[in-house]
């Protein structure tokens, strides 16, 4: 959308994420967009969209985080046997993704245990309930734009829920690692961070 070389809509290879660059001149678009009916709910597609793309990250955290689990605690098995465990995580549900990852991670703030079970069903909601319930509100400006803010709203919940579970990822990795090595290095990582909940990975050997 910045390249002045490309064309209008033109969507390089070189910028896959290139809709979350946004410039004053897409803003204005965009609202000019929303003095019209048309582009009011077109706008609502779009919103529906975006939060869409987010669920899939969501679900796809979950699958990352337990494919990272089981390469991390079951180092005995074959690469082909995991390779089938992945392709098994590939066909669950998000529901079912988020109860396997409950039981091997304990969130001790139950805000964060919440919301994620929120954005569970904020997306089960926006992906078989939204438009069957809101559809009428398709009609009017003032319920078209309550759309959006609700969209919006659950836009932001499954984006933060997929940042959250990626960080749980990267977090849980770096502690095995650091667990591993053993070498004094985990103080110096962590001296500079700040912890905003805490939560603990069950690993084999582990009492039930």
């Amino acid at each position: 959308m910045d390249n002045p070389h490309s064309s209008e809509g033109d969507m390089s290879s070189d910028d896959p994420m290139v809709h979350d660059s946004v410039s004053e001149a897409d803003l204005d678009e965009s609202l000019q967009m929303l003095k019209t009916r048309v582009g009011q709910v077109n706008a609502v597609f779009a919103c529906f969209g975006s939060a869409a793309q987010h669920a899939q990250h969501f679900e796809a955290a979950l699958a990352d985080f337990l494919s990272d689990y089981n390469k991390l605690t079951k180092r005995g098995v074959s690469l082909q046997k995991l390779e089938a465990l992945d392709q098994k995580l590939q066909k669950k549900t998000l529901g079912t993704l988020l109860r396997e990852f409950s039981k091997y991670v304990t969130i001790q703030d139950p805000n964060v245990v919440g919301f994620l079970e929120m954005a569970l069903e904020k997306r089960n909601f926006l992906m078989h309930h939204f438009f069957r319930e809101r559809e009428g509100k398709l009609r009017l400006e003032k319920d078209r734009m309550e759309l959006l803010s609700e969209l919006t709203g659950i836009d932001h919940i499954l984006d933060q829920a997929a940042t959250i579970t990626q960080a749980m990822r990267i977090a849980m990795s770096e502690a095995i690692s650091n667990h591993e090595l053993d070498n004094g290095s985990k103080q110096g990582d962590t001296e500079h961070s700040k912890a905003l909940f805490t939560a603990t990975v069950k690993m084999p050997g582990d009492p039930q």
